[in-house]
Parts: structure tokens; sequence; C-alpha cells
């Protein structure tokens, strides 16, 4: 396997990491940088095999993998909230979760958290109030015919009501399996930890004998009021590694993921 990074993206700690991780698993890779605002290689890695090769970065650098026809290359498959919430049901933390275009939306919350239906960054989730979410709107259409566009008011989008959170974990699932995981959240503010309780690993376990999107994913975890529920899905190929074991998941997607 052949990794390619993006150097422009990647935290200068978590580069090293995957750096070391990569050397250490005697597994070749390239560092690349993205145009700013265009899904454009700044420079061309050399000497590319003609297969077998593993993306981490933005999702800018999955729509080069995918237009070069890289392979594995970018895994984004199944990751839509829609589609999470239909197999998981009462799992998922955002169960009564409202999926619509987003200038469908009509005002049920005063106060509600709001995301993109896919995976594809076009915005970040993030907590609105109903004003908020009209200015959002109106700014997105002041935009419709830029070029470039990331996100547009017929995107479809997900409206929810808060919940609280006690706890956030990520696991990075390669292969059909739980390779690493950590926590990155205790109520609203950062905590990382590679210290995960059973019941969550667990519970990310077992939430997989439901479904699984694709070959290379995040699962992320939500301790809620004393119950776990899924929160989210991310691709492998762009999500944070947190207090992930890097050389874990090198190893996992040079073993699971090889042509």
């Amino acid at each position: 396997m052949h990794w390619i990074l993006q150097k422009n993206l990647i935290n200068p700690t978590d580069l090293a990491r995957f750096e070391r991780a990569l050397q250490e698993h005697q597994t070749p890779y390239s560092l690349v940088s993205l145009v700013p605002f265009f899904h454009e290689l700044a420079d061309e890695p050399e000497d590319l095999p003609a297969d077998g090769i593993f993306v981490y970065g933005s999702t800018g650098l999955g729509q080069v993998a995918r237009t070069r026809r890289w392979m594995p290359g970018y895994f984004d498959e199944g990751l839509d909230y829609e589609l999470m919430i239909a197999r998981y049901g009462r799992r998922a933390l955002n169960a009564g979760a409202i999926c619509a275009p987003l200038q469908e939306l009509t005002r049920v919350w005063d106060r509600f958290f709001v995301r993109p239906v896919l995976d594809n960054k076009s915005f970040a989730g993030t907590v609105m109030t109903w004003q908020e979410l009209e200015e959002f709107r109106g700014g997105v259409a002041r935009v419709a015919d830029a070029p470039d566009v990331t996100l547009r008011l017929t995107d479809r989008v997900v409206m929810a009501p808060l919940s609280p959170i006690d706890a956030e974990f990520r696991f990075f699932v390669i292969g059909g399996e739980v390779v690493t995981g950590s926590r990155y959240k205790l109520g609203d503010r950062l905590a990382v930890s590679n210290e995960i309780p059973q019941s969550v690993l667990e519970f990310a376990q077992s939430s997989l004998d439901i479904w699984i999107p694709n070959k290379a994913f995040t699962l992320d975890v939500a301790v809620s009021g004393g119950d776990l529920r899924v929160l989210e899905l991310n691709s492998a190929n762009s999500a944070g590694v947190y207090a992930c074991d890097v050389g874990l998941i090198v190893a996992a997607v040079n073993s699971h993921l090889a042509a």
C-alpha cells in the first residue's frame, strides 16, 4: 500500500505521528498539498504504483482520488445520516431528527443541531437558533451562482433536537473491525484520552453487527444521560485521530484494504 498524506490539512503533530507509523511499517508514502478551494494537487507525487493507494486528508483529496481512480483511495460510501438513522434506529442519538433540503426546513425547535446529511464537509455540524438558520440560509442563497459552491439550498441537511452529551468517543473501523479508539470530549470541552470504558467499546462493536457502511470509516459514540448512542459516521480517510493508535490504523489499512 502507498499512502498519500495531505500536508496542508493535517496538523503537524498528527502528520508526524502518521509519518513515524508509516516508516515503522515500512510503508511508502507521499506528502501533497491541495490548492485551496480547488480539488487539484499543488504538487504531483512521484513513483506512484498502478494501484494500492490510500489517501488521508480532506474530502477534496478524496475527489482527486476518485478522479484519478486511485484504489482503494477514499471511502465515503454509505456515509449518509438518513441511512445511518434508518439502519441504527433508536440506537442513534438523533433518531428523531428531521432530514430535508435546507430550503424546506420549518421551525420546530428554537435551538437545534444541524449538519449536512452527507459526509461532504460542506459545513460543520453546529448548534443554531432559528434566527441563525435563517441568516445562514440567506448567506447560502446569496452565493448560489458563485463557482465551486459547496452548499446549495437544495442540499439535504439534518435538524435534530438538542440532547445532553456527557462524553464522545471515536472508533476507527477498518475491514469491518474496530482497530483503535479515543475519547475526544467530556461535555462541551475537548478531553482527549485513549482510555475507553469496556461498555463503550462493546457498544461500538455490537453496532457493527447491525450495519457497516463501507470498509474504512469512523464510528462516533456518545454517552447521553447514561445511555450509549451512535453519534455519527465519518470517512476514515479524513476523520481526526485524537488519541487513536495511528500505527494500528496503518497496519489495518495495509492488511485489510490491499488489492
